[in-house]
């Protein structure tokens, strides 16, 4: 197994009518495509420890690499040399992979994205892996095995994020009574719209998705307690409370919006720079932390507006 660098600025076309640029060769992949490559090897499949297919957030395969220490240090200085190249993986003279370095790569983790099928996955996945083994690697037989340790861990966190949501429900019915209620009913409409985009965007439920989900309900009733909190501040100040409401979502607003922007800022961080599972989580964050503001300060200063334009109201439940 080696890794070599794609001639992108030589003619291809020239080269295959015999006008080959001095330090290349012509290469072809499986299927016959051609591919002009620089002849010098930069890595071999020594210096991988191993290589797996995982799933991403979209439901798209990859294949994650782990490097030995010296390997690692190599990849390193070659993807920081050369940026926005493409590397040759070549096996046997036969070009399986040409994936675009997008960065420095260090770690000694690295992924190859743009897989279209789980065959294609599994297959670079071999190839890799038997270019690290000192002896040749003949396939005799492939099996695929269903993935149920991760469904049984996914049932388990949709439990957790059940059993928590529940809890989060009963809080704030017990302590802010009424209120809570209305920031129940918010917090609910805050996951159908979370559940409803990830079904537009066709992604897939993961192990870290699930986290975000749970982590957007903490953040959906955090700003609902802000707001009742101010909310009661001015109440004691005897405060009618139709004012109290209003003064309330005013005091708290900016208090949200800089809490739930940072967090924001962070999960698009995360989601640009981030691969697999950690896009998944940022994915989840993201469309729960734009559901709970609108739910947090839209919908339930609503539903106060429309008790409180009906018949007078003394004492807010809250």
């Amino acid at each position: 197994l080696e890794f070599k660098l794609v001639d992108e600025k030589g003619d291809l076309s020239e080269a295959l009518k015999g006008n080959i640029p001095p330090g290349d060769e012509i290469l072809y992949d499986s299927e016959g495509k051609a591919y002009l490559i620089k002849s010098k090897t930069l890595l071999t499949g020594s210096a991988i420890k191993d290589a797996r297919v995982e799933i991403g957030q979209w439901g798209q395969p990859y294949v994650a690499l782990d490097f030995t220490a010296k390997g690692a240090k190599k990849f390193a200085d070659i993807t920081g040399r050369h940026v926005g190249e493409r590397l040759a993986i070549i096996l046997d003279n036969v070009v399986k992979s040409a994936p675009v370095i997008k960065t420095r790569i260090t770690g000694g983790k690295a992924v190859i994205e743009g897989i279209s099928s789980m065959d294609e996955a599994n297959e670079l996945r071999i190839v890799l892996k038997s270019g690290a083994l000192p002896v040749p690697f003949n396939i005799i037989q492939n099996t695929t095995i269903g993935p149920s340790l991760g469904k049984d861990s996914i049932r388990k966190g949709l439990i957790s994020g059940i059993i928590g949501l529940m809890g989060v429900i009963v809080f704030m019915a017990v302590y802010y009574k009424k209120a809570g209620l209305i920031a129940d009913a918010a917090l609910l409409l805050n996951l159908l719209f979370l559940m409803a985009a990830l079904a537009a965007l066709k992604a897939t439920l993961t192990l870290p998705g699930i986290a975000g989900i749970i982590l957007t309900i903490g953040m959906s009733v955090d700003a609902n307690v802000i707001i009742f909190e101010r909310i009661r501040e001015e109440l004691k100040r005897e405060r009618a409370p139709r004012s109290a409401v209003d003064t309330g979502y005013d005091r708290a607003l900016r208090t949200i919006l800089d809490a739930n922007i940072t967090t924001l800022i962070t999960a698009l961080i995360l989601f640009q720079f981030g691969t697999g599972p950690i896009k998944g989580f940022a994915t989840t964050l993201s469309i729960g932390i734009l559901a709970s503001l609108f739910t947090a300060i839209v919908v339930t200063r609503t539903i106060f507006n429309l008790i409180l334009e009906g018949k007078p109201v003394q004492k807010l439940s809250i």
